[in-house]
């Protein structure tokens, strides 16, 4: 598959986890329209659960009114971008945002994911404790991310851990997105960090993924976690960036 599809597959994983975000996590519906997606979870000040995604190649600068009313009650919001797209850039600087993130956009085939191994206890969890073993890997206070998480139903994504010791020390949730198991919320306890517990939960996970039909994989790489996924089988297609409103 070609590098330019695979990249629309990401993006689209991007838009429907926002999405699944504006319908579940405590916060008003998701502000839905033809050209973008955006979600709003007051409680929370991250930009990552309160922003906005482009829907295949539309322009975001001529709705930044609408999406900036609809996140008026959020600490921090946010809008994903493609860097390409210099105009919507340029519009979301001249109001203030500053770039936050700027993860890789990674995809593949499940056919080249490495197989899964041994050495983890891989398991079905809650979206609580998903959001759970986050707060605590990214310093946040706890509850917060994962009170908003917690709010997901069980059959709109499929959340995966890995015990340790009894306690489950390594999360993330994939998301069934027409045909792509889109990965996300991936985190680690700290004092579990080095044991390749996520990539073995990931191989795992994908393995499942492949069983219920699922044909490719997107996930967006911090650059640390860039050459775990690429051992694992995943491309390299380019930065996304996330750029935030602050108060």
């Amino acid at each position: 598959m070609d590098e330019e599809r695979l990249r629309r597959i990401g993006w689209r994983g991007i838009a429907a986890f926002q999405r699944l975000i504006g319908r579940h996590a405590p916060g008003p519906p998701p502000l839905e329209h033809a050209d973008y997606v955006a979600s709003a979870v007051p409680t929370v000040p991250a930009s990552l659960l309160s922003s906005a995604v482009p829907i295949g190649d539309a322009r975001l600068a001529p709705h930044l009114d609408a999406i900036e009313a609809y996140c008026a009650r959020c600490p921090k919001w946010g809008v994903w971008l493609d860097p390409r797209r210099t105009e919507d850039v340029d519009a979301l600087e001249r109001r203030g945002l500053v770039l936050d993130s700027s993860p890789v956009l990674m995809a593949a085939e499940l056919s080249d994911i490495q197989p899964p191994s041994g050495g983890i206890d891989p398991e079905r969890v809650t979206a609580a404790e998903v959001g759970h073993v986050n707060d605590i890997a990214y310093g946040a206070p706890l509850g917060v991310i994962g009170g908003a998480l917690g709010k997901f139903p069980s059959e709109a994504i499929h959340a995966h851990g890995a015990r340790v010791d009894g306690a489950v020390a390594s999360v993330l949730f994939i998301e069934d997105v027409d045909g792509d198991a889109f990965v996300t919320m991936v985190a680690t306890l700290p004092g579990h960090r080095g044991k390749r517990l996520a990539s073995k939960l990931l191989a795992h996970a994908l393995h499942e993924a492949r069983e219920r039909g699922q044909r490719t994989t997107s996930l967006q790489a911090s650059k640390l976690g860039h050459n775990v996924y690429a051992r694992l089988g995943y491309r390299p297609l380019g930065e996304v960036h996330l750029y935030e409103k602050r108060p």
